[in-house]
């Protein structure tokens, strides 16, 4: 794996982050106007769907770390944007080479957004690991807005008709968030690595959550002045947000490693998504924690910013299975693993 991102990867940041930039205050304009597509969107879904989508399934040679840069730059934004549900759906689609083949164009141009279905009611786990009737999905992003949706079950993914959409009230109203109904697949396909490869996806964006909030404490801290100087020169402000910084880059790293993981069959990698998704919601969680302590008294109004980060890393973190599921079952692949090596 290479310790550094090429000079692609950096580009594809760049450019995303600008278009984030120009979407900037989506997130707290949902909170009146109810949620509307980003301006950013038509070029996120148009451009960037191919990004992290193996060759036999419509692909370019992307790595799925391109990907997770360009989902990574979205979340540190807070853009309510379907481009990281849509690119999850892809990705779960995509975890079997030899028996899923090219995936429909209008999916790999954006035409059709799709969204991921994959939490079931009443369990802390993604569908393909609890016995519980597989029609019912919980907590799906955007499902009044997407083209379509992709379900996971125990007997593999497949495109779900949606016989019941029920809408919920979303923590983060810039996430619209609804229970489903799907009709019975015909013809599901393996899942493969897809559950794993769509967590990441949640994982890069709760990583951008993350330093969202700390840059936005970070700044506030550099210009808030108190007893003639400013907040960041306290230890009780400076050392909480080196402790933020310090959990973002290692669940980042771990995001990064587990996606290379993935990416080359490594055997390790179920542990590595596991631990890498536990990581980075506890990381974002923390962040945005640490970033409500600095700004006071007004971090806790609802006029002020750092309460968009704490409610978006809330939902992502429930997303693809809880942080609380991943960190078990990272547990207890790890002992799996030791018992089959001593044999």
């Amino acid at each position: 794996m290479r310790a550094t991102f090429t000079q692609e990867q950096q580009d594809i940041g760049r450019t995303v982050g600008a278009l984030a930039d120009a979407d900037r205050g989506t997130a707290r304009a949902a909170w009146s106007g109810g949620w509307r597509a980003p301006a950013g969107d038509g070029p996120l879904l148009r451009d960037f769907g191919l990004l992290g989508v193996p060759e036999p399934a419509g692909g370019i040679g992307s790595s799925l770390i391109d990907l997770l840069v360009a989902v990574e730059a979205l979340g540190g934004r807070l853009v309510p944007s379907r481009f990281p549900a849509h690119a999850a759906a892809v990705q779960l689609l995509c975890g079997d080479e030899r028996s899923g083949g090219p995936l429909p164009d209008e999916v790999l141009d954006g035409r059709r957004v799709l969204t991921a279905a994959v939490d079931v009611p009443g369990s802390s786990g993604w569908a393909d690991a609890v016995p519980v009737d597989p029609l019912v999905r919980t907590l799906v992003p955007y499902a009044a807005q997407a083209d379509g949706v992709v379900a996971l079950g125990p007997a593999g993914v497949w495109f779900a008709d949606p016989v019941r959409v029920t809408e919920r009230q979303s923590l983060d109203p810039s996430v619209p968030l609804a229970d489903l109904t799907v009709a019975t697949p015909e013809r599901p396909r393996p899942a493969g690595t897809g559950p794993l490869r769509a967590a990441l996806v949640v994982a890069a964006e709760l990583c951008g959550v993350a330093q969202g909030a700390i840059d936005l404490a970070a700044e506030q801290a550099r210009t808030r002045r108190q007893f003639g100087r400013v907040i960041g020169s306290f230890q009780g402000v400076a050392f909480p947000l080196a402790e933020a910084a310090t959990a973002r880059k290692a669940a980042w790293d771990l995001t990064l490693y587990a996606a290379w993981a993935v990416d080359t069959g490594r055997p390790d990698a179920g542990i590595q998504v596991h631990a890498a998704k536990a990581a980075a919601g506890q990381a974002a969680v923390f962040a945005a924690e640490r970033c409500i302590q600095v700004h006071g008294g007004m971090g806790i109004t609802m006029e002020a910013d750092p309460h968009l980060f704490l409610r978006r890393a809330f939902v992502l973190d429930s997303r693809c299975g809880r942080g609380s599921w991943h960190r078990r079952r990272a547990g207890e692949l790890r002992i799996r693993a030791r018992r089959v090596a001593r044999g």
